[in-house]
């Protein structure tokens, strides 16, 4: 009976190793597919941050277009705008010296 407890004690220990081991061995193989996982995960946020990056960068540049079409239209306008006034301008000071040497001469 001393002989068969021994053996229950051996055998239990020797379960008890063989656990140990185990535990450490599936505690290894989750730390590296813990790593795995993380490095997987940090290159897919690298790359998604890049890629955000990217597209507001387009965006910007995209608004940028569009504000600099706006502001050349508005441009155009106004030089348009300008070249109308100075062409009534030059109109009416060539009416107003027509005015003054018909007036100076036009009265003998």
């Amino acid at each position: 009976m001393a002989h068969e407890i021994l053996r229950s004690i051996v055998e239990a220990e020797e379960r008890a190793g063989q656990i140990v081991t185990q535990a450490t061995e599936d505690a290894e193989a989750l730390k590296k597919d813990a790593q795995k996982q993380r490095e997987v995960l940090l290159q897919q946020v690298q790359q998604q941050g890049k890629e955000l990056m990217q597209l507001v960068a387009k965006q910007a540049e995209d608004e940028s277009r569009v504000e600099i079409q706006n502001i050349q239209k508005n441009t155009e306008t106004v030089c348009l705008q300008i070249k109308e006034q100075a062409a009534q301008k030059k109109e009416e000071a060539v009416q107003a010296v027509i005015g003054r040497v018909v007036g100076v001469y036009g009265s003998r």
